[in-house]
């Protein structure tokens, strides 16, 4: 009998596809219980150790034998069997089990579940009659029109809107009632009161983990990885351990705006096949980030058949400040959302709810006045007072039907007065140990485990279990919401309360010290349940001892917690945890607060950076310096002041070098020769940047370099690589500068910064158009611009445009470069001095070569005010195109003098510098302005120095510029012969460029490839 789909009772068994059910309809059962059960199914009649199953089960995991205990309650719960008279399974005591219903193999039936149902969670489903009312017809028909206009391809949403127990989870339910057996696709979210608001994405991702864990969630899986990987990655569960490096690869500098995308581009796909229901309950406690997908997902213009139903409480909203209501009005102004604001039951709609609870028409009219008097026609009012009722036995069922037995019991004096003396009513008459288990359940959140407050309670899993059972099966506050399994194989039944109102009542009654002792132990309890996996559910882990008073513990997850945001590219979120982390440091012992302030406050630097935010970022690592100072931590002060004047680039580049200097010189207390080599080093390094080359300061840069070579530290790492970087890059040694910025792109994607990676690429790029590999550069540029466009990363896109755009010009398509150029500047961009620099730089070019003198003036002047009076310097790696720029304006102009004068002070900057193809350049700048002179014996000087640099260096780039201007030479000169020859190794050096773009690139049919083309005389430049 080791088929796999077996027969017992009226249950149906598929070991294949891990399923049970019970005629049509499939049973849920968690992944422990249901090996238990297909092992004792699989050995009918035969007795099974208690240890054989704990192999068999639990083989990876060291679990008690609770646990089996558990799974096998679980089994006979859904199975209706009985542990003293079992029809199924049979307790061997202190032994074992035996399975003792007759086994037979078996067809399973072939049936198609409506993904409405498959979808639906436990807690939805428990939802029974008496929840339902008559009294929403209206509602239920203005959800029904919703759905009609979604299937049409028209996307709603509706927010539905009510005080707290006005009826809102039940009419989404009775909506989904409507909708079952309709075909629909539905995502079903709730948010946490105690965690939700804090952690991105969390409703989301945690519906789409239920989703994809369905029978029929391979789809799903399929279309989120295809479609949204960021949200995949979010989800790790799901991806093998060797796909998960290539995945990372793909999702790498992801930002909150790419999730956003794509989640919107995933339910759009899933919505071509079938209409998708998205449901967002209590947003009024849900994160931030969810509110932006709701807001983006309304606003795109793309038809699909998607509705969004969501729900929250006006009241807490406008006392909480959230951000929901903003957006709801935002959304109704321009036509994208509409409201349904539930109102108070009447008392037509009371009797007709209370004729279909009690089955009698004449039993509701004798009530209703009662009933609506007492409860002004709040529905969960009205439901929990009936329910007090018959708990009273004021209300009994007879044989003839239902009828009010004690008068007084159902007086107007002896029904609570409002809804929450209703519910304190009905936790008072619960046992002491009921109401003390239901408290420490409310600290556990909305839903809890038998597992997790056993802990709490020091109590056995399964008597707690039990009385959970108890009170969900006598309908008493809470609902059986299905299983648990922990990561250490413990499992047990999942329960959920009623109503929020009544987890915020028992909330309440929690004195300050039970209450932060609660907290506490169900902290201790998820940590050793989830084990070294704690990490994956921190944020609650960190909210549990943030509140339980162990504060050491509190950081630490609230770290994990900041981590696991940075990983859902939510830089805020991560912050915010920081933020909460800081708020704590007071608490921990004397001795460990200045480390954990400095430490916690450089993660929350680095944070700010990696999402681009460097004015935060700057104010985290000024806090540092001044904390560090006053505390005498002078090794965290001088790295602080280190990553200050590297951030100070993209912001206020004047700073950079004084703090740089400070640093320095607060290094000489610390004895580490790595350490202020590096300190030392970067001070270099910003003065070769902003002040030119300097070979003091080559040196400097290159001794810091060797000494730091081993350092594992990964912003040490970075700080060799960009070192190197601009040392080689103006050494013009550039297969050395390429390799250090492919080093430097692999710790970018390491610490996740696309941004960085970006500006590694492009002075890699201008690296490769120096020496002639346009098409390697190319190809980088453009896999890069996928990136940063993926990413949604502005300054990342401009500035990979802007490289693009240099690399077409230098193939002089002049149109196209200063396209891309205006499209990438903009006021935000421009804030970066290196973008800006190189940005009008391109346009200044582009302008003269199109003979625009204008517009290309206009550029320089923006470029000279940023430098004169801005007090801003230029990037030494982007002068010598600015200053050859100005040599071919003032040419083009006609200006003699001041090209001249330009030309003098580039040739000032390149031969004091190991700068040969911009010193070749200068030279045919030089040559080309003699000749403008009429002094060919001058020109031909120029250029026999240009040569004499271009002998010794393979430099395509100055070399064809080279030679055009010595065959112009010739031809100005009458010597025709000598002009060709000159004009054919021009075509020679551009023939072998093109040779290194691919075949199908645009830019091979650039007219400046043209073997055919007229190299005659162009002594301007053009």
């Amino acid at each position: 009998m080791r088929r796999d789909a077996l027969a017992f009772g009226e249950f149906r068994l598929d070991r294949a596809n891990a399923l049970l059910w019970r005629g049509g309809e499939r049973i849920a059962l968690a992944p422990k219980p249901f090996e238990v059960l297909c092992y004792l199914v699989g050995r009918p009649g035969e007795l099974v150790t208690k240890e054989e199953l704990l192999d068999a089960v639990w083989s990876d995991l060291h679990v008690s034998e609770s646990s089996l205990a558990v799974a096998v309650n679980a089994l006979r719960s859904v199975l209706g069997d009985d542990r003293q008279s079992p029809n199924y399974i049979e307790t061997v005591t202190r032994r074992g089990y035996r399975f003792i219903a007759p086994v037979a193999t078996a067809d399973l039936p072939a049936i198609e579940r409506a993904p409405e149902e498959e979808t639906a969670s436990v807690t939805e489903q428990v939802v029974d009659r008496r929840r339902h009312w008559s009294g929403r017809t209206g509602a239920l028909d203005t959800l029904e029109k919703a759905l009609q206009l979604a299937r049409t391809g028209q996307r709603q949403v509706v927010f539905i809107t009510g005080e707290a127990g006005i009826g809102k989870t039940t009419l989404l339910q009775m909506t989904l009632d409507r909708m079952n057996q309709q075909g629909l696709g539905v995502l079903h979210c709730s948010c946490n009161e105690l965690f939700g608001t804090h952690e991105a994405f969390l409703p989301l991702i945690g519906a789409l983990n239920e989703c994809c864990r369905r029978t029929d969630g391979a789809s799903l899986l399929t279309s989120i990885r295809e479609h949204a990987p960021t949200w995949l990655a979010q989800m790790p569960g799901f991806l093998g351990e060797a796909e998960r490096a290539t995945f990372q690869h793909e999702v790498f500098g992801a930002t909150r705006e790419r999730m956003l995308r794509e989640f919107s581009d995933l339910m759009e796909h899933l919505a071509v096949t079938r209409p998708w229901v998205i449901i967002l309950e209590d947003l009024h406690w849900s994160d931030f980030a969810t509110v932006d997908v709701l807001s983006r997902l309304a606003r795109r213009d793309r038809r699909a058949s998607i509705l969004v139903l969501a729900t929250y409480r006006p009241m807490e909203v406008a006392v909480g400040g959230h951000p929901i209501r903003a957006v709801h009005q935002d959304l109704r102004i321009h036509g994208h959302a509409t409201e349904l604001a539930l109102d108070r039951l009447t008392g037509t709609d009371v009797e007709r709810y209370l004729s279909l609870r009690f089955n009698s028409a004449d039993f509701a009219r004798e009530l209703v006045e009662r009933i609506f008097a007492r409860t002004g026609g709040h529905p969960l009012f009205v439901s929990s007072l009936l329910d007090h009722l018959v708990a009273q036995g004021a209300l009994v069922e007879h044989e003839l039907g239902w009828r009010l037995v004690s008068e007084d019991a159902a007086s107007h004096d002896s029904m609570p007065r409002d809804l929450e003396g209703m519910i304190k009513q009905q936790i008072d008459h619960l046992t002491e140990d009921e109401r003390c288990l239901l408290e420490v359940a409310s600290a556990a959140g909305a839903e809890f485990s038998a597992l997790h407050i056993a802990g709490a309670l020091d109590r056995p899993v399964l008597d707690v279990e039990q009385m959970c059972e108890d009170l969900a099966r006598t309908d008493r506050i809470i609902v059986g919401a299905g299983m648990t399994e922990w990561p250490n194989g413990s499992v047990s039944g999942r329960y959920a309360f009623q109503h929020a109102l009544y987890q915020e009542i028992l909330y309440q009654r929690l004195a300050p010290a039970r209450c932060a002792k609660t907290h506490a132990l169900l902290g201790a309890g998820l940590e050793q349940g989830y084990g070294p996996q704690a990490a994956e559910i921190a944020a609650v882990v960190a909210r549990h001892f943030e509140l339980g008073r162990d504060f050491p513990k509190a950081m630490h997850y609230l770290g994990a917690a900041a981590e696991g945001s940075a990983r859902r590219f939510s830089t805020r979120e991560a912050a915010n945890y920081l933020s909460r982390a800081l708020e704590l440091v007071p608490h921990l012992p004397p001795e460990f607060r200045v480390t954990t302030r400095l430490k916690l406050l450089l993660q929350r630097a680095w944070a700010w950076r990696a999402s681009g935010d460097f004015l935060n970022s700057l104010q985290d690592l000024s806090a540092i310096v001044a904390h560090a100072a006053e505390n005498g931590h002078v090794r965290e002060e001088v790295n602080a002041l280190v990553d200050l004047s590297r951030f100070c680039l993209y912001v206020d580049r004047r700073q950079s070098l004084p703090v740089a200097e400070q640093a320095l010189i607060k290094s000489r207390a610390i004895d580490d020769a790595a350490f202020s080599a590096l300190v030392q080093g970067n001070v270099a390094n910003l003065k070769l940047m902003l002040r030119g080359w300097d070979r003091e300061n080559a040196d400097l840069a290159e001794r810091a370099s060797a000494l730091i070579t081993g350092e594992q530290d990964l912003s040490m790492r970075l700080r060799r690589c960009s070192m190197e970087m601009v040392l080689e890059f103006l050494r013009a040694n550039y297969p050395a500068c390429c390799d250090a910025t492919t080093r430097g792109k692999e710790l970018a994607r390491l610490v996740g910064d696309v941004y960085l990676f970006v500006l590694y690429e492009s002075v890699e790029a201008f690296a490769q158009i120096y020496l002639g590999e346009w098409g390697q550069a190319q190809r980088n540029l453009v896999s890069a611009l996928a990136i940063s466009e993926r990413n949604a990363n502005p300054q990342a896109v401009a500035l990979c445009h802007l490289a693009i755009g240099w690399l077409y010009s230098e193939a002089e398509e002049y149109g196209s470069a200063s396209r891309r150029a205006e499209d990438a500047l903009g006021p935000m961009i421009e804030a970066n001095p290196f973008t800006f620099f190189v940005g009008r730089n391109l346009l200044a070019r582009a302008y003269v070569r199109m003979g625009d003198l204008a517009r290309a003036r206009q550029h320089l002047d923006a470029m000279e005010r940023r430098m004169e009076v801005d007090r801003v310097p230029m990037e030494s790696l982007v002068i010598p195109h600015y200053l050859l720029t100005c040599c071919d304006y003032w040419i083009a102009i006609g200006d003699l003098d001041r090209a001249q004068g330009s030309a003098s002070q580039f040739h000032e900057v390149t031969s004091a510098a190991p700068d040969r193809p911009f010193l070749a350049l200068c030279y045919e700048a030089m040559a080309r302005i003699a000749m403008l002179k009429h002094d060919a014996q001058l020109a031909g000087g120029h250029l026999s120095a240009a040569m004499s640099i271009l002998r010794h260096a393979r430099l395509p780039h100055a070399t064809w510029r080279v030679y055009r201007t010595t065959a112009g030479l010739y031809e100005s000169l009458g010597q025709a012969q000598r002009a060709a020859k000159w004009r054919d190794r021009s075509c020679q050096v551009i023939a072998s460029l093109a040779e290194t773009l691919d075949p199908n690139d645009p830019l091979r049919s650039a007219s400046f490839f043209d073997a055919g083309r007229d190299t005659g005389p162009d002594i301007a430049g053009r």
